[in-house]
């Protein structure tokens, strides 16, 4: 049987009457996302999203695709008023969640130096200037986030946010002067890395805009060490086989980059997205914690 979220599609998207077996992988308020046999044997993954997270396939298409990123096939997208439906390339059923070796988390560092310099190289070329500030996310964007999280109810009375509204703006003035735009993921984890024949293929890129900052590494360090005891300085020494920064920079632009990903989230949790992810009131106070430890290290 079709899932209620997809009823509506089922005249506009025929292979949604060719399904054989559904299976349920993720089922948030906003987003529902399907493994699905076909009668002809294949395997597709179907992503419902709502509202805000209707805008999937445009990344896909406007961002991803022209920088020439690796990531699943698109073969299919509808959008009503209120949501659509993408029917994507099953890229595989591993990911790093479910083998977290150390080899595949070094794998990921490198795949995404790979992407990020290809991403670099392919934005003034590839992307058209309305494009490019569509997703770009600036130096003010990123300030305008910290104020908001000052002003919400639940981190209104942060002392670090308050310390960090002080000194980050020149570590951002220093990154985006020193460094150049690419893409950031800003969902770089496990769950999120699949494991296949050619090597790792980042999926799920609704998350994705233009920035310099390196938070998708900084993700990726905090996963490699719970998962397989991989140290920070294993997964730096992987992404550095791809690019040559030296390495007191690069632990600097991690620093950065996470406090970059942990205020955009912090932003997005506060704001509505513990409504669309059960469970997720219970991250802010771990996220404020790394706020602090970053906040330290961009300080030394």
């Amino acid at each position: 049987m079709i899932p209620a979220c997809l009823s509506e599609y089922r005249s506009l998207i025929p292979v949604l009457n060719d399904v054989a077996e559904w299976s349920l992988l993720r089922k948030w308020a906003l987003s529902e996302v399907f493994r699905v046999r076909l009668l002809t044997g294949e395997s597709r993954i179907i992503k419902w999203g709502g509202n805000e997270m209707a805008g999937e396939a445009c990344i896909y298409r406007e961002l991803v695709q022209p920088l020439q990123i690796k990531a699943p096939q698109i073969f299919e997208f509808v959008e009503l008023k209120d949501s659509g439906v993408m029917i994507m390339e099953d890229a595989g059923h591993t990911n790093l969640e479910v083998e977290p070796q150390p080899t595949h988390f070094l794998e990921a560092a490198r795949e995404l130096a790979r992407l990020r310099e290809r991403a670099s190289m392919n934005v003034e070329k590839r992307l058209p200037k309305p494009v490019i500030d569509t997703y770009y996310v600036s130096i003010g964007q990123f300030l305008d986030l910290l104020n908001n999280l000052l002003k919400s109810e639940k981190l209104a009375d942060s002392e670090v946010l308050q310390k960090l509204k002080v000194e980050l703006p020149h570590h951002l003035e220093r990154l985006y002067h020193t460094v150049p735009v690419t893409l950031v993921h800003h969902d770089y984890h496990a769950k999120n890395l699949v494991i296949g024949h050619q090597g790792i293929m980042p999926i799920d890129w609704a998350l994705a805009y233009l920035s310099p900052h390196l938070g998708d590494l900084y993700c990726l360090i905090t996963e490699a060490e719970a998962y397989s005891n991989l140290a920070r300085e294993d997964i730096l020494t992987a992404y550095l086989e791809v690019t040559d920064i030296p390495t007191d920079q690069l632990n600097w632009q991690v620093s950065v980059g996470g406090l970059c990903w942990l205020i955009k989230t912090l932003r997005w949790l506060v704001y509505g997205g513990t409504e669309i992810i059960p469970g997720s009131e219970a991250w802010i106070p771990d996220l404020m914690s790394d706020v602090e430890l970053l906040y330290q290290e961009i300080r030394t």
